[in-house]
């Protein structure tokens, strides 16, 4: 496609450009933005008109938006801005300094300078921060003929349709009628008699997490966000949570392997990236530190016994393994909402036994590898003892410590693979040497 947006773009006729333009998504030309040179990119953005431009500026990614904002002209960026759902020119708007905001405010019009204002005072993350106020409601005691009216009158303003809202005189949510609904239902019965009275919910104050595992329990395209007393606020889109469930789980992921990236890993800063992963290094060194104390002060062991230290990697990879995968199943199952903070003993349950089992496997097998090796049955079993409480020990702990986290309302994702694999290391040695000393030092 990039081929021919610069075939057409050479042209300079604008008229031919936004003629063959129509034909592309506005998500695919977005995803070639970036090979456009700037003169491009304005020769074409500036050929379209306001509807279609708007399209593509809603799926560019935030640093092009800012670029672009910052070179079009006034009367341009007031049609874009206007035209922009009022979610999405929200998300703009939290992207941009205050004062920026504040010049670009003014220049919508007079409702939707409310509307901006309005849903600017939510806060990001919340089902507020999320929701648009482009929906089409309708009083409860008029007639579905009346109802179709309003809908057809208002349907080329508001981009996502799925249900009709029905509120009383205050405003406050009594029903909902599917369009489905609406579209087959005689045009002569009262909307009360064809509405849902069941209707899944969410609070303006309500976590976008939280929002996303509704979303996810009732399989709705969109949810009405509703105030204390019950009155229609606006309404968030399947859309919206697509990028929340992505932005939240790829903080998860950089969270647990402690990566330092935030925003996109090729368009972040390396100095930026640096200077996060770096805490978790010293935090990580620093408690390696103590791993390094706990050998030093049974170097007496090892001076005696040596061949114990050749089993000292293999018990510490294993378990920190171990308690990795316990713990990012567990991370997993907290943001999903499967586990709860009262499912604690069950978690711990589990992932003991899951321990045991896998702790006899692995202990067996570094059993042989001693008795074949070394020819020493007894540090075999030593250290196939060991290993079977390293594992247990492990798996409960990653099972435990994201639940500890999530209690003392700590993201769980903090407790990085790297953070528990390093308290493991620490934890194994002391059984392992405690272990070797009870089973091989005494005998």
């Amino acid at each position: 496609m990039l081929p021919e947006i610069r075939e057409l773009i050479a042209t300079k006729n604008k008229r031919v450009i936004r003629n063959v333009a129509q034909y592309f998504e506005p998500a695919d030309i977005a995803e070639v933005w970036a090979e456009l040179t700037l003169r491009e990119r304005l020769t074409f953005f500036n050929a379209l008109d306001t509807k279609f431009t708007t399209d593509i500026f809603e799926f560019l990614k935030d640093d092009q938006k800012i670029e672009l904002l910052n070179k079009l002209s006034a009367q341009r960026k007031k049609a874009i801005l206007n035209e922009m759902s009022p979610d999405d020119r929200t998300d703009l708007f939290s992207i941009l300094p205050n004062e920026e905001v504040e010049k670009l405010i003014p220049l919508l019009e007079e409702n939707e300078q409310v509307r901006a204002r309005e849903l600017l005072s939510y806060k990001g993350t919340t089902a507020g921060g999320l929701m648009t106020t482009d929906y089409v409601s309708a009083p409860e005691n008029i007639k579905i003929a009346q109802v179709l009216r309003e809908l057809r009158s208002r349907a080329k303003e508001i981009d996502f349709i799925q249900n009709i809202y029905i509120v009383d005189r205050i405003n406050r949510l009594m029903g909902v009628i599917p369009l489905k609904n609406l579209l087959t239902a005689s045009p002569l019965k009262k909307v009360d008699k064809v509405m849902n009275t069941y209707i899944p919910s969410v609070n303006l104050d309500m976590d976008q997490e939280e929002v996303a595992k509704i979303f996810a329990k009732y399989d709705e395209p969109s949810l009405p966000v509703l105030d204390k007393l019950g009155r229609m606020k606006g309404v968030i889109t399947v859309d919206d949570v697509i990028d929340v469930i992505k932005e939240e789980a790829t903080e998860d992921i950089h969270h647990f392997g402690a990566a330092g990236v935030t925003d996109e890993y090729l368009a972040a800063n390396p100095f930026a990236i640096a200077q996060k992963r770096v805490v978790w290094l010293i935090i990580l060194a620093l408690a390696g530190f103590i791993s390094g104390s706990v050998l030093e002060h049974y170097s007496f062991l090892l001076s005696s016994i040596v061949t114990i230290s050749f089993f000292i990697p293999i018990l510490m990879n294993t378990s920190g393994s171990a308690g990795t995968q316990a713990a990012t199943v567990v991370v997993r199952g907290l943001a999903t909402g499967e586990i709860k903070l009262g499912d604690v003993w069950r978690v711990v349950r589990k992932e003991f036994l899951i321990g045991i089992l896998m702790g006899i496997i692995a202990g067996i097998i570094t059993a042989l590898r001693a008795i074949i090796l070394q020819g020493d049955v007894m540090l075999g079993f030593t250290v196939a003892t060991a290993m079977v409480l390293a594992i247990v020990i492990a798996t409960s702990l990653g099972g435990i410590l994201p639940i500890f986290f999530k209690k003392l309302g700590v993201d769980p994702a903090l407790m990085s693979g790297p953070l528990i694999a390093t308290i493991l290391d620490t934890t194994t040695l002391l059984i392992y040497f405690n272990v070797t000393m009870f089973l091989l030092w005494r005998f």
